[in-house]
């Protein structure tokens, strides 16, 4: 395979909070990714258990951000 190679972003804007993206590639293939936020507001009760997709649907409702 090719070299791995490992993309950050920090902090990602236009968002509510601080949030960080780890992106390890190994090549053109994604061999690990990571998200870390660091403000709680709640959210995060509401979508736990829940398919990850439904995410979209219901924190556009909540934050208008």
């Amino acid at each position: 395979m090719g070299s791995a190679r490992k993309i950050i972003v920090d902090p990602v804007t236009r968002i509510e909070g601080h949030l960080k993206v780890e992106v390890e590639l190994d090549g053109n293939r994604v061999r690990d990714a990571k998200s870390t936020g660091a403000l709680f507001r709640g959210l995060e009760i509401i979508l736990k258990g829940r398919d990850p997709r439904d995410a979209q649907h219901i924190t556009q409702r909540i934050c208008g951000v």
